[in-house]
C-alpha cells in the first residue's frame, strides 16, 4: 500500500483501504476513485493521509536528475556521517537513498554546511575533569522546575474525567499567546482544513479535546528556554530540527492510524528537552560536548557522558517527570534513541525514526555531527511500509519553515 499525505492526493487516484475518522466512523471506502468532493470530505474531518493504490502514486522526485559531480559529493557527505552504510537491509538502503537525494537538492541550492560543523578545537583533557551532575539543579532550581500556570490548569483539567470540551477551550483561551499559537498551527497547511478555524472552541470540536490539550501542554513549554547563547547553538536550527521531528512523528503515527497523533507531535517537539537544560545552564561544557562529538565522529549522547553524569535523554526525562508531563512523553524523551526500551515503544519509535530522518535530511540541527542508526527491530514492530519514510521526509522538509514561523515569529 502507498500511504500518501493529503497534499499529494489528486483526483483520479484510487483508495487502497477504507478511510475512517479519528473516532472510527466510516468515511470513504476501498477502491473509490477520488474526486474533488472526496478531498473536501477528508479535509473537513482532519484526515491528512490515505492509502492509495501503488499504480497511482507518482514520486515526482524520482524523476529529478542530478549531475554526476553533485551526486558524488552528496554520497561522500552522507557516507562520512554514517557508520552503518555497509549494513545490508531494505530499511538502511532506503534511508541512504533518501539522504543522498536530500543532500543533492541542498547542494543545488548552494548549501555548504551539513549538520553540526565548527572550526573550534575540542578539549583534550576530558578525563581529568569531574563530570557535571545536574541532579541538584533539577532538585533545587525553582525557576527550572516550575511551569506556567496555564500548563498546570490544562494538566489538571485533562486528569478530571468530568472536564468538558468547553472548559478546556475556556482555559486555553485565557492565555492569548498560547491560543494564538494553537490557532495558527491548526490553520496551517500541515493540517489542511478547508476553512479557517477562528476560535479555540471550534478547534476543540474539530480536533478533539485530548488532542488539542496535548498540543497546548507542549506549546506552553516553548517559552522556557529563550535566552540560550547563539555562540553555542543556533536556536533557529535547533527548533527547526525539533519541529521536523514533531511533524515526522505525527505523520508516521497517522500512517499507522494511531489515535491522538497530536501527542506524537509533542513527543517529537520535546525529545531534545535535556539539551535545552544543558545549553541554558552549562553552555561552555555543552559546547565542549558538541566539539568532542564532532572531532571524534561520535554520537552526541556519548560525547555528553564525557562531561555530564546524565545525557540529554535521561536529563530531559527527569525534567518531564518534574513537570508531571504525561508518562508517554517522559518515556519517549528517555528512550527516543533506544525505542524498544520504552514502556511506549510506538511513540518512541515514531520519534526515533523522525529524528533519524531530520538528521539525515539536514532539517535544522540538534547538534549531531553524525546521522544516527535506525533501530531496525523497532521499525519492524511498527508494521509500516518503507515508502512511508520517503513521504514523511518530504512532508517534514516542506512544512518545517512554515510551522517554525507560526510558532516563533508571530507573537
Amino acid at each position: 500500500m502507498g500511504v500518501t499525505h493529503i497534499n499529494h492526493i489528486k483526483p483520479g487516484m484510487v483508495l487502497d483501504d477504507d478511510i475512517r475518522d479519528h473516532h472510527g466512523r466510516f468515511l470513504l471506502g476501498k477502491d473509490l476513485t477520488i474526486e474533488p468532493k472526496h478531498l473536501r470530505i477528508l479535509k473537513i474531518w482532519g484526515i491528512n493521509q490515505a492509502d492509495i493504490k501503488n499504480d497511482d502514486i507518482k514520486e515526482s522526485e524520482g524523476d529529478e536528475q542530478f549531475d554526476l559531480e553533485t551526486l558524488n559529493l552528496a554520497q561522500e557527505i552522507i557516507h562520512n556521517k554514517v557508520s552503518w552504510s555497509n549494513k545490508a537491509g531494505e530499511i538502511n538502503e532506503n534511508l541512504l537513498e533518501i539522504f543522498i537525494h536530500s543532500a543533492c537538492q541542498k547542494l543545488n541550492t548552494g548549501q555548504k554546511h551539513f549538520g553540526f560543523t565548527t572550526d573550534q578545537q575540542a578539549p583534550d583533557n576530558t578525563d581529568e575533569k569531574a563530570l557535571i551532575n545536574t541532579e541538584s539543579r533539577l532538585q533545587n532550581d525553582t525557576e527550572l522546575i516550575s511551569v506556567p500556570r496555564i500548563f498546570l490548569l490544562i494538566r489538571e483539567a485533562i486528569k478530571d474525567p468530568r472536564t468538558s470540551a468547553r472548559h478546556i477551550a475556556d482555559i486555553i483561551s485565557k492565555d492569548q499567546a498560547l491560543a494564538a499559537k494553537l490557532l495558527r498551527l491548526v490553520n496551517s497547511a500541515f493540517y489542511g482544513f478547508p476553512s479557517k478555524i477562528d476560535t479555540i472552541s471550534r478547534a476543540v470540536t474539530i480536533i478533539g479535546t485530548r488532542q488539542l490539550s496535548s498540543l497546548a501542554l507542549g506549546l506552553s513549554t516553548l517559552s522556557r528556554f529563550r535566552n540560550i547563547s547563539p555562540e553555542v547553538m543556533d536556536m533557529e536550527s535547533f527548533w527547526k530540527h525539533s519541529i521536523a521531528c514533531a511533524i515526522g512523528a505525527k505523520t508516521l503515527a497517522g500512517y499507522r492510524k494511531l489515535p491522538n497523533t497530536e501527542s506524537f507531535f509533542i513527543c517529537g517537539l520535546l525529545h531534545d528537552l535535556g539539551k535545552l537544560i544543558m545549553l541554558n545552564y552549562y553552555p561552555r561544557e555543552y559546547l565542549n560536548s558538541l566539539l568532542w562529538a564532532f572531532r571524534n565522529k561520535s554520537s552526541l549522547s556519548r560525547a555528553e557522558k564525557m562531561f555530564f553524569v546524565h545525557d540529554h535523554a535521561s536529563l530531559g526525562a527527569k525534567l518531564a517527570k518534574k513537570w508531571k508531563l504525561p508518562l508517554k512523553i517522559e518515556q519517549t524523551i528517555l528512550h527516543h534513541e533506544r525505542p524498544l526500551n520504552s514502556s511506549f515503544p510506538l511513540e518512541a519509535t515514531m520519534v526515533h525514526t523522525a529524528n533519524i530522518l531530520a538528521n539525515g535530511c539536514f532539517i535544522g540541527s540538534g547538534g549531531e555531527s553524525t546521522i544516527p542508526e535506525m533501530d531496525v527491530d523497532s521499525w519492524k514492530k511498527v508494521h509500516l511500509e518503507t515508502n512511508t519514510l520517503n513521504q514523511t521526509a518530504r512532508l517534514m522538509q516542506s512544512q518545517v519553515d512554515n510551522i517554525y514561523q507560526l510558532l516563533f515569529h508571530q507573537d
